[in-house]
């Protein structure tokens, strides 16, 4: 039970670390996934809508802190319970998305590792069991290294974390899993999605002695059996053999006018998107801001577009429309800018350190 024990208490320790890490660097990201159990076609408790970064903060760094303090051996007892309620938790959230289709991405690994719904709650049962192993071989967990190095570890954990988290709110997560991520060609990621594999199913009746059989296209073809005139098909079913893959950027566009200037974006020698996902959450001085920098834009005509959830609270900013869950997967900032040379990414930038109009000419 011994070696049973502490061998399951390195592998939970890790796994919480990595998801912790992952969704630490970008908790914005994971704040969008709260909201959307929070939301009205979930749970409908809206008024968590407004703490979803904070929560978001809170359990990204509870996961790294947590798995860390299972590895050291410090605080046995309440760590291990603390990862077991964390677990029963997430077990919850993710069959209740499964089972209701509610949720399609559990966002356990936040855009680093996409997890199928019934997937990602098998995972958290697996967890669960070994977490519970934890549980009744509590005796065997001991404590590793001296108490002062311990504790520095820990220190210096929970700064770090706590300094990753504030780099991916206050500018831009340092590491980018998305498909608008620096150095992404848009014009590819919109065209490697894979259509589905279809199979015909024909029914069919034989006219002498009324057996019905089920072939598929190809045994009808290659059986022959189409040559035979006492069978005829009575019914036609489709079989899916293998499930389409949607492309990486799948709902890229920018509705100008009633027309989607998406083409012409990602074909541009250089364009910039600006993107905006809450209109109504810009303050007067982002506004200013935004102004500012399109005026000088247009004054050097470089090409632009403000892409926006609603262009009527933009004017007299011109704007247009893109569906805000796009705007959010494409920059994590109330004002973001993407910047495009022939539909690759070459630059992204967060409100807070948007570039001169002279850094922008030499891109």
């Amino acid at each position: 039970m011994k070696y049973v024990t502490n061998f399951f208490r390195v592998i939970v320790g890790i796994i919480f670390i990595i998801s912790g890490i992952v969704k630490t660097i970008d908790p914005i990201g994971f704040s969008y996934k709260l909201e959307e159990y929070f939301g009205e076609g979930v749970f409908n408790i809206s008024f968590l809508e407004n703490l979803a970064l904070p929560l978001s903060i809170f359990f990204v760094i509870a996961e790294v802190m947590l798995g860390l303090l299972l590895l050291l051996g410090i605080c046995k007892k309440f760590t291990v319970y603390a990862l077991l309620s964390l677990i029963i938790f997430f077990s919850f959230l993710t069959f209740y998305s499964a089972y209701f289709n509610k949720v399609t991405d559990c966002g356990c690994f936040g855009d680093a590792l996409k997890l199928k719904p019934w997937f990602s709650f098998y995972k958290d049962i697996i967890l669960l069991l070994f977490i519970i192993i934890l549980v009744l071989g509590l005796k065997y967990i001991k404590p590793v290294f001296p108490s002062k190095i311990r504790i520095t570890l820990v220190i210096i954990s929970f700064v770090f974390c706590c300094w990753i988290a504030y780099m991916g709110i206050a500018h831009l997560p340092l590491i980018d899993f998305r498909p608008y991520a620096i150095g992404k060609d848009l014009k590819k990621e919109m065209n490697d999605g894979i259509p589905p594999e279809i199979s015909i199913i024909y029914t069919m009746e034989n006219s002498k002695d009324k057996k019905q059989k089920k072939v598929s296209s190809e045994e009808y073809m290659n059986s022959g059996i189409w040559e035979d005139t006492l069978w005829h098909i009575i019914k036609t079913d489709q079989k899916i053999i293998k499930e389409a893959v949607l492309p990486s950027v799948h709902d890229f566009y920018i509705e100008c006018d009633g027309f989607d200037r998406a083409k012409e974006v990602v074909n541009s020698d250089k364009f910039l998107v600006f993107t905006i996902p809450y209109a109504h959450k810009l303050s007067i001085i982002e506004k200013a801001k935004l102004r500012k920098i399109t005026n000088e834009l247009m004054q050097k005509n470089i090409n632009f577009v403000v892409a926006t959830n609603d262009p009527k609270i933009m004017m007299p900013i011109k704007s247009c429309i893109t569906d805000p869950t796009t705007l959010k997967t494409i920059n994590r900032s109330v004002i973001g800018l993407m910047i495009l040379k022939k539909g690759i990414v070459v630059a992204k930038y967060h409100v807070n350190d948007l570039p001169t109009i002279k850094q922008i000419e030499k891109l």
